[in-house]
């Protein structure tokens, strides 16, 4: 009974209902598509981190630690770079985004050890040959686009062999990557000459902070980042999100909880004869208040899984924006845009539910 009266109000004032939900709706959106950012900071920079940890990364000056991919350097800079004190090893690295293909990451000679980690080894076929038209896949490229050793990929009208599948690591940056050769990648993207990072491998572990101190120093062009400042900076990113997402919510509670609770109290007086009657035939205090409360929780919670629906284009939005998969839709932001809309209907519904509660059965029926 309970149900069928609270869905009969949802149908009776459809508009209004669909007007006091789009509060809801924009709250949460904005809510959850900033706080998406921030999970897929976290997300991609503990995959980077994976994969350069105890190394020193060298990007553009100016660079974020997020969009490493923006980053463009001239390769030349290598050689001076292998000459500062306690690098054992460079990687020059070079990504570029293809179409059709995705990212592609292009390893310099001899280096592949550092972008790949020590213990990865290529689990099916051979290592690529460089500057003979072939590529190496990660293992879950191959298995979400059914690629195997000996097929091809085209890449700007260029066919590339897959000569060779990694073995899984649970990397995503690694898994799901497309590699070859830094000359090969550079030629292909018409950037001869020029790299999107260095990865420096420092003879002892100690020296990876005297390293970041020498090229910051001594570099103009340069910005050399340990795992130890890039976590810091993320960090400081992170809490400055997060206050921003803080004052979004109380905006966007305040708002969406004023006007569910108006809607609610204009509800409860036009059905106080609905409400009159109910009681009349046994309904009790709690059982009233509790309709009206699981209303006022159904709209926001109604409005909650719409802004969150939207908000999976939102972040896709930002990443079209950012030309990087950063914002990041997670299981625990749903439910926590889902639980934020409950608490803001049910603290909304108090008061009319407490008013419909306390309406006697007798003066309830006499209105008009």
């Amino acid at each position: 009974m309970m149900w069928e009266m609270i869905l009969r109000e949802f149908g009776r004032h459809k508009l209004r209902t669909i007007l006091t939900m789009l509060g809801v709706v924009i709250g949460i959106l904005l809510v959850t598509s900033v706080s998406s950012f921030s999970e897929g900071i976290i997300y991609y920079v503990n995959d980077q981190i994976s994969v350069t940890s105890g190394l020193v990364t060298v990007t553009e000056k100016g660079t974020p630690g997020f969009m490493i991919q923006s980053s463009e350097i001239d390769e030349a800079l290598v050689e001076e770079v292998e000459s500062v004190s306690g690098v054992e090893k460079v990687a020059s690295i070079l990504y570029e985004n293809i179409n059709g293909v995705g990212t592609v990451i292009g390893i310099s000679p001899g280096s592949e050890d550092i972008i790949r980690g020590v213990n990865i080894e290529i689990e099916d076929g051979r290592e690529a040959e460089e500057g003979a038209k072939e590529i190496e896949i990660g293992s879950k490229y191959a298995e979400n686009y059914d690629y195997a050793v000996g097929d091809t990929i085209s890449m700007d009208g260029v066919e590339y062999e897959i000569t060779g599948v990694l073995e899984e690591t649970g990397r995503d940056n690694i898994d799901n990557s497309v590699e070859m050769w830094l000359d090969d990648l550079q030629e292909l993207a018409g950037k001869e000459g020029k790299i999107t990072l260095m990865m420096v491998q420092p003879s002892t572990p100690e020296d990876a902070d005297h390293i970041e101190q020498e090229i910051n120093d001594n570099f103009d062009e340069l910005q050399a980042r340990t795992d130890k400042s890039i976590m810091n900076t993320v960090n400081k990113m992170l809490s400055q999100l997060n206050l921003m997402t803080f004052a979004l919510g109380s905006i966007a509670a305040l708002i969406s909880g004023i006007v569910i609770m108006n809607v609610m109290i204009i509800s409860v007086r036009e059905r106080r004869r609905n409400i009159g009657t109910m009681k009349a035939v046994g309904a009790t205090n709690r059982q009233v208040l509790v309709s009206i409360l699981f209303e006022s929780v159904g709209i926001s919670v109604a409005g909650a899984i719409v802004g969150v629906i939207l908000s999976f284009a939102g972040a896709a939005y930002l990443n079209a924006v950012l030309l990087s998969p950063i914002a990041l839709v997670t299981p625990r932001l749903i439910l926590q845009g889902v639980l934020f809309a409950a608490l803001i209907g049910m603290v909304s519904g108090i008061l009319p539910a407490r008013q419909a509660a306390k309406l006697s059965p007798i003066e309830a029926l006499r209105y008009e």
